[in-house]
This record gives structure tokens, sequence and C-alpha cells, in this order.
């Protein structure tokens, strides 16, 4: 058997004159390749002054960086939007499967944490256990002096995102409560408003009061439904 030479790994570069052969013996290379123009710095002989033709090739530059950036952006958004699609109807089959409260609180933990890279999740519910549970820690007696704090967030109804004071993180998240830097409360209810569902994160910055909330809605619709039997 021969041994065949292995070609070398390193091209030779081309030089001017071999380039300018190339560009001579094909003129349309241009036409075929027009993007490559938007890379180019071609200049325009025309003394200390900027030609019109460069202002112009600036301006198509700077325009193409602009629209690709914000492509990217728009590709972003669509994924993560897909990410909450398929995290939504993964939890709400696994919820339509638990038949006890832990499992579904397990569930929501497992979504939350597994896929969506929560790093704390709490279920508080308002007034007294109505099913044997592993945590009865989560309930909290509806007349507590314990509520005060947490009061505005039960009468709002409404999804609150940013930082908590310590009194409020102590009574959602007990004992991961020295960790969190930021959370986000929704409140679960169909009529009336029976429990609270918190998301944590340790970055302080993670949840915010400007940040959207039409998963967190969406995710309290579903929850609240599922626990509605229990309580």
């Amino acid at each position: 058997m021969s041994i065949q030479s292995q070609p070398s790994k390193d091209k030779p570069e081309l030089d001017e004159r071999q380039i300018t052969e190339y560009l001579q013996s094909h003129p349309e290379f241009f036409r075929l390749h027009p993007l490559l123009l938007a890379e180019l710095n071609i200049p325009h002989p025309s003394g200390s002054a900027v030609s019109l033709v460069e202002r112009q090739i600036r301006v198509l530059r700077e325009k193409n960086q602009h629209y690709e950036s914000r492509l990217r952006e728009l590709v972003e958004a669509a994924r993560d939007n897909q990410r909450l699609t398929n995290s939504l109807q993964r939890l709400a089959v696994n919820l339509l499967l638990a038949d006890e409260l832990d499992d579904i609180l397990a569930t929501v933990t497992e979504e939350l944490r597994e896929h969506l890279a929560t790093d704390f999740v709490s279920l508080r519910l308002l007034g007294t256990v109505k099913q044997a549970t592993q945590q009865p820690e989560r309930y909290m007696a509806e007349d507590g002096a314990k509520l005060q704090s947490l009061g505005k967030l039960i009468a709002d109804k409404q999804i609150q995102c940013g930082r908590m004071n310590a009194e409020q993180i102590n009574l959602l998240f007990l004992n991961d409560a020295p960790e969190v830097g930021s959370g986000a409360i929704i409140p679960l209810h169909n009529t009336n408003t029976f429990g609270l569902l918190a998301i944590g994160g340790r970055d302080a910055q993670r949840y915010h009061p400007g940040m959207g909330t039409d998963y967190l809605k969406l995710l309290g619709e579903l929850v609240s439904a599922a626990i509605k039997p229990y309580v």
C-alpha cells in the first residue's frame, strides 16, 4: 500500500497581483457578492473632505449593523416566547396528572427550577389544612398577625415583582429567605384569594417592576385551577 503525501494545511496567502488578476478575470465578482461591499473600506479621492460616496457607505454600514442587531433581538425574543409556551403546556399536562396537593407543588417547583432556572419556589395558602400534607408549614391562618405584611399583596390580587421587605421574604420563602434577592408574587384565586405563589432569585435584579408578567399571569391561573379542590 502506498502512502500518499498529505497536502500542507497552511495555505499560501494571495498577493496583490493575484487578487488583481482574479478580479480582472471575474468582473462579475462583486455583483455575485453584494454584501461584501458593505465590509470593504474603499477610499474615494476627495482631498481632506469626506466624499459623498464614503458618507453613503458609512450610513449604509451603520444601518446594516443596526438591523442585524435588531434581528438578533427578535430571534432571541421568539425563542424565549417559545420556551415559555412550551413550559406552560408541559406544566398543564403534568398538573392534570397530580392527584394531591403535595404533588401539585412538586410539579410546579420542578417546572420552574428545572426548565426555567428559578432559584426558589414557595406556595403559601390561606386557611387551615384540609388534607394530609407533608408540608403543613405552607398554611397561614387567615386572621393571623403574620398576614399583615402580606395584606396588600393579597388584597390587590395583582402580580408584584421586585424587591420585598425582610418580613415578606421570611413569610414567603421560610428557610430560603436569607438567599432571596428579588422575587415575584402571584396571587392564587378564582373568586377570593386563597394563596400566594412566590418565586425568588438570588440576583437582586432578576425580578423587577418593569418586567413582563404574561407568563406569570398564565402560571397563576393554571396553579389556581389545580389547587382549588384542596383549599
